[in-house]
C-alpha cells in the first residue's frame, strides 16, 4: 500500500511539472499535443471502442489517468488503458472536454439530459477528474429545480436520477452536491412518486432511500440546496510566438 501511495504521489508530481513547466506557467495547447498517444479501450467486445488520445491531456484532466501515464505500471509501458466497464458514449463527453469542452456551454433543453449529466458526474468520480465533474455539476444545477427555465422533470427521470446517485456515487459524511439536489427534488415530489412502479422498485433496491426522502419531505424548512459557484478554470496558456 505504501509503495502504491509513493508511486501515486510521484505520478501526480510529474503531471504538475509537465503541466506547469519549470517557471510555474501553464503549457500551451500545442505542447500537450506533442505527448505520446495512448489507446483507451472503452467497454468489452463486441461493442468496444478505442480512443487514441494524447497522454498529457489525459493526465491533466484525471488523477486516475495521471497514475497510468506517469506511474510505474503496465499501462505506461504498453501505452494502453482499458475501461471495460464504462460506456463509450459517455466517455466521448470526457474526450471532448479534454480538447474543447464545447458541450459545457450549451443549456439543458430536454429532461433526459439531466440523467446524462448525472452519469457524467459519476464517470468523473471514477476517473478522479475534478474539472470535468465540476463542469457537469454546473450545467446540471444551472437549469435544475427552483424557478429555472430548464425542462420540468416528471416521475420517470426523477426515478432514474435517484437510481444513478444511489448506485454510482459513494456515501460521504458531508453529503454530495449532486445527490443533495436530486434528493431535494424527489422529496418535493414524493407524493406523486409513490404512485410510480419504478419508485417502488427503487425503495426495494436502495433500502435507505425511503428514510432519506421522508426526513426531507417532513421538514418544512428543507429548501433546495445552494448551487455551487463555478468558473471554468484556465487550463492552457494561449498560443504565442
Amino acid at each position: 500500500m505504501a509503495e502504491f501511495k509513493d508511486t501515486t504521489t510521484m505520478a501526480i508530481e510529474k503531471r504538475r511539472i509537465f503541466t506547469s513547466g519549470d517557471a510555474g506557467t501553464l503549457k500551451k495547447f500545442s505542447d500537450f499535443l506533442t505527448s505520446p498517444i495512448f489507446s483507451i479501450v472503452v467497454e468489452e467486445e463486441p461493442n468496444a471502442r478505442t480512443y487514441l488520445l494524447h497522454s498529457a491531456l489525459l493526465a491533466r484532466e484525471s488523477d486516475t489517468f495521471a497514475i497510468d501515464v506517469y506511474g510505474d505500471f503496465m499501462e505506461k509501458d504498453e501505452q494502453s488503458i482499458k475501461l471495460l466497464d464504462e460506456d463509450p458514449a459517455l466517455f466521448g463527453f470526457f474526450v471532448e472536454f479534454m480538447y474543447q469542452n464545447a458541450w459545457v456551454k450549451e443549456d439543458v433543453k430536454r429532461a433526459k439530459e439531466f440523467c446524462v449529466l448525472a452519469r457524467l458526474y459519476c464517470l468523473a468520480e471514477r476517473l478522479q477528474a475534478q474539472n470535468f465533474q465540476q463542469a457537469a455539476l454546473h450545467k446540471f444545477t444551472k437549469s435544475f429545480g427552483g424557478n429555472n427555465s430548464g425542462p420540468r422533470l416528471n416521475e420517470k427521470p426523477i426515478c432514474e436520477l435517484l437510481d444513478i446517485v444511489c448506485s454510482e456515487l459513494p456515501e460521504r459524511t458531508n453529503g454530495d452536491p449532486l445527490r443533495d439536489q436530486v434528493f431535494w427534488l424527489a422529496a418535493r415530489e414524493v407524493e406523486s412518486l409513490r404512485q410510480h412502479e419504478y419508485f417502488k422498485e427503487l425503495l426495494s433496491k436502495h433500502v435507505d432511500l425511503g428514510r432519506y426522502l421522508i426526513l426531507r419531505a417532513d421538514n418544512s424548512r428543507f429548501r433546495q440546496p445552494n448551487k455551487p459557484s463555478y468558473r471554468m478554470p484556465t487550463r492552457l496558456e494561449p498560443e504565442s510566438l
